[in-house]
Order: C-alpha cells, then sequence, then structure tokens
C-alpha cells in the first residue's frame, strides 16, 4: 500500500512548475471606486452570493495551479463589467502559453490578439478559434491602451501568468508574492452558471506591486478594472488535501 508521504511526494512531482504547494498571496486594498464598485459588490450583483473575492480564486488554497492557464480548441468571452478610469483604453488579449513571457505582441492572431478594446462595452462578446485541439493560452492587459499608465510604462503588459509580471513597483518586492505580482485573478464560476469550463477574469489596471493607498496614487488593489467570462478548458487543479488529510487516507 502506498504511504501518505508517497502520495504527498508524487502529488508535488506530478503538479510540476504550473502547481502552487503554497497558496499564492495577493494583497488587496480598498477601492478608489466608490461603495458598490468593489469587485465583491460587482460579482455579488451579477452571480449572486457565494464567491469570495480574497479566498476563492485559482492559487488561493496549496496544489491549486500557479500560473493557471487554458488549454483547448478556441474560447468565447463576455464583458461583464468595467470600472476604472482608463476604461477607455485598457486593452485585454490572448495570448499563445508557452512558458517563456512573449517579447512583444504580434497582433496576428495565431500567436495574440485582441479580446476586448478599449471601446468595448459590458456584454460585448468574442469568440477565437486555434488551430490546434489543445492550445495552451493566458490573457494579458494592456493597461491605458497605448499610453503609459502609473508603474507601467509602454510597452510593458500584464499577464494572467504572474511570472511574467514584475516585482513590485520597480523591479523590486515591497509585498508578497515575491516573484512576479498578481494583476488578474481567476474564479471557477461552472457551478453558478450551470456551463462547465467557465471561469470569470478579474484584471487590476495598475501596476499591484506597491502597496494599496488612499485615492489616487499607486494602486487600490481592487481586479475590478475589468471583468470577463471565458469558457474554455483550463487546467485542472488537484484536490485540496492537507498532508494530514493524506495520511488519515492512506494509513
Amino acid at each position: 500500500m502506498r504511504t501518505a508521504t508517497a502520495i504527498f511526494l508524487a502529488l508535488i512531482l506530478t503538479a510540476g512548475v504550473a502547481q502552487a504547494v503554497s497558496p499564492v498571496t495577493v494583497v488587496f486594498g480598498t477601492s478608489w471606486d466608490g461603495a458598490g464598485n468593489d469587485l465583491q459588490s460587482i460579482v455579488d450583483a451579477v452571480y449572486g452570493p457565494g464567491i469570495h473575492i480574497t479566498t476563492d480564486f485559482i492559487g488561493a488554497h496549496p496544489f491549486q495551479p500557479d500560473p493557471f492557464y487554458w488549454s483547448d480548441a478556441g474560447f468565447s468571452s463576455l464583458l461583464v463589467k468595467e470600472v476604472a478610469g482608463n476604461r477607455d483604453r485598457n486593452t485585454v488579449g490572448w495570448y499563445l502559453e508557452t512558458g517563456v513571457k512573449p517579447a512583444s505582441l504580434l497582433n496576428d492572431n495565431i500567436h495574440d490578439g485582441v479580446v476586448f478594446d478599449g471601446p468595448a462595452n459590458p456584454g460585448a462578446v468574442k469568440s477565437v478559434n486555434f488551430s490546434g485541439a489543445h492550445t495552451h493560452f493566458g490573457f494579458y492587459m494592456n493597461p491605458n491602451g497605448t499610453g503609459n499608465a502609473t508603474n507601467a510604462p509602454e510597452p510593458e503588459l500584464f499577464f494572467t501568468n504572474r511570472f511574467f509580471n514584475d516585482k513590485g513597483p520597480n523591479g523590486v518586492a515591497v509585498h508578497a508574492p515575491f516573484d512576479g505580482d498578481v494583476q488578474a485573478l481567476v474564479f471557477d464560476i461552472s457551478v453558478i452558471k450551470h456551463q462547465p469550463n467557465t471561469w470569470l477574469v478579474c484584471f487590476e489596471d495598475l501596476d499591484s506591486g506597491p502597496n494599496p493607498t488612499p485615492c489616487c496614487s499607486q494602486t487600490d488593489n481592487d481586479f475590478n478594472d475589468l471583468v470577463f467570462e471565458v469558457h474554455a478548458i483550463g487546467i485542472t487543479p488537484v484536490i485540496h488535501m492537507t498532508y494530514t488529510d493524506l495520511r488519515k487516507k492512506y494509513k
């Protein structure tokens, strides 16, 4: 019979570099956008109670994928909400996830492409088809479009793969995580939507590296700046089990 230690080590080894043994730390701030416009209020209004933004994002628990990405023949997306001073210029797109940060955007709809541009309004939809059935991809934001953003001068981008984001506001992390800023939260909303493989992606359009401040400098880290749904197969999180759980199960 396999021992608990063997099972525990097997889970770590099979998880590979895409699995976080420890939870990902996200530093949240108080939204500058006023009551009712914070991410929790937006999520509650659209999906009802049940999603806790500070504890339910992918990576909040041990053995969940970090970074998270999708692997499918394509995806469809729905723009849910934009609450940002740069909402008319923020641009979100997709990119091929190879494990290596894209050197630049090609905008060729083969390696990357735009999903929602600045003028897009809530309710906008976009579908993208890939040439491969199991194409790995993620999402990026160009904050403030072609203009500079706070601590993010052009051509800096924010990625769903946090390891592609900088460390802190100027290359030195001032809070956890210390190996790449979290610029987007991803939630599994499949049960709520009654549709498998449905995800909510919530971007912060200011560099999340500084500590959140009162309005309006640096960042508020409210992750409500561009919120959209994605319908595609995501890499599957490993079941949440502590070492104690494993000992009980396999002793």
